[in-house]
């Protein structure tokens, strides 16, 4: 879910404005206006009398079901057609929400309400039912420049692609330095500055023919093989290329630049997963824990950023651990990649990925099991296959894996 709505709340208690903060400051309606007005549903009819009403209007009330439904008559006078009311209430029964519902208004929530109950309330109304399911955004990000992120990115992508049930696409949204085509041994006509360039012309078919597949199941967006000027990039024009290739794939990989521009910030506050690539050493961990106290709260509970630890060479006794990592910005690495220049300059000297290079080296394992931790689907067949080699890599240990919960 993320809407571009304009709401106005009216509240009565603080628990109910305590959850409205907590929406608002959702990322999932980061794009949103949300305003919070004491008054409750008297208020919302007093203020609707002076002001345009917005898209969804949220009203607080405490009065019996009689007394409620005359207010709501006078709120339905001054309301647009368009707009669109939940009301929260005391009243606990089902008589009264099917009076509401039929009366029009679009959700009736029982008070006390969380604030995962009111987005869920939120997502009901505005969610297209004919759209096609929305594919999932990974968004990674070196902690430093140079640490291996880009790597990690295609790595994973294919990892999730190899897994049998899910469609990827790579975007390559460094622009000036990016390698996503060169990493997969492609050489795209079209790249994607130039869809940035003119977002509004873009539609399926274009973007389609801008994408170039690296098989079956995997496809990329690469970014240009040379130096020249580019226009600054609107988070927009990012949006709108997003909003096309979700209905092509179930997992849309962003391999973002080391640059803390607004429209990088955005990506990362709203990416369904948000994963930090660094180097077990200290700047490596001083810049990992900006970014995560930068945007951990922006992107609230349930949706931390995910933290990689790349390069791990346990034999370099000056390396940081796992456990310092999680000791100083309180999150357990996701994953642990031990460092092998050999096989990692060899894939990418030849355009491949780790797996394509030794299908049967850990690391490969290390990247499949990311690629589950963040949502990919193993295809049916293949986990009794893997379950071997998943308990041998269990048993030896090293792994940081950690599947997030539902």
């Amino acid at each position: 879910m993320s809407y571009k709505i304009a709401i106005e709340a009216f509240v009565l208690t603080p628990a109910t404005r305590a959850t409205l903060e907590s929406v608002r400051a959702d990322r999932r309606l980061n794009r949103s206006r949300i305003e919070l007005h004491d008054g409750g549903l008297p208020g919302a009819v007093a203020y609707f009398h002076q002001n345009h009403t917005p898209n969804l209007i949220i009203v607080e009330e405490e009065s019996d079901e009689a007394a409620m439904m005359a207010q709501l008559e006078q709120l339905a006078e001054v309301c647009d057609p368009t707009t669109k009311v939940i009301v929260i209430g005391q009243l606990n029964d089902i008589r009264f929400y099917r009076t509401l519902i039929n009366a029009g208004i679009s959700e009736y929530l029982v008070a006390p309400v969380a604030a995962d109950a009111l987005l869920a309330a939120i997502d009901a109304i505005y969610a297209d039912p004919g759209s096609q399911q929305k594919g999932k955004v990974l968004a990674f990000i070196g902690a430093r420049g140079g640490v291996g992120s880009s790597t990690v990115a295609h790595n994973v992508a294919w990892a999730i692609a190899q897994l049998g049930d899910d469609d990827v696409a790579v975007l390559d949204l460094d622009l000036a330095f990016g390698t996503a085509a060169l990493a997969f041994n492609l050489d795209p006509k079209q790249t994607i500055a130039d869809a940035l360039a003119n977002p509004d012309r873009l539609d399926a078919t274009l973007i389609e023919r801008f994408m170039v597949k690296h098989d079956d199941r995997l496809m990329v967006l690469g970014a240009p093989a040379n130096l020249r000027a580019f226009p600054a990039i609107e988070p927009e024009a990012v949006e709108r290329i997003l909003e096309l290739v979700r209905p092509m794939a179930n997992f849309i990989v962003l391999d973002l630049p080391h640059q803390w521009a607004s429209w990088v910030q955005t990506l990362l506050i709203e990416a369904d997963e948000m994963i930090i690539t660094a180097v077990p050493d200290l700047a490596g961990l001083r810049e990992a824990k900006n970014f995560y106290d930068s945007l951990a709260e922006k992107r609230g509970e349930g949706a931390k950023p995910r933290l990689i630890l790349n390069r791990v060479d346990p034999s370099k006794k000056t390396q940081l651990t796992a456990g310092d990592f999680k000791e100083t910005i309180g999150v357990e690495p996701l994953q642990a990649i031990a460092a092998d220049p050999v096989l990692f300059g060899n894939a990418a000297n030849n355009g491949q990925m780790i797996g394509e290079v030794n299908k049967t080296h850990k690391i490969v394992e290390q990247f499949r099991q990311l690629a589950i931790a963040l949502g990919g689907r193993v295809a049916p067949g293949a986990r009794k296959k893997a379950a071997g080699l998943d308990g041998l890599i269990a048993q030896i240990g090293g792994l940081f894996a950690k599947k997030p919960s539902g």
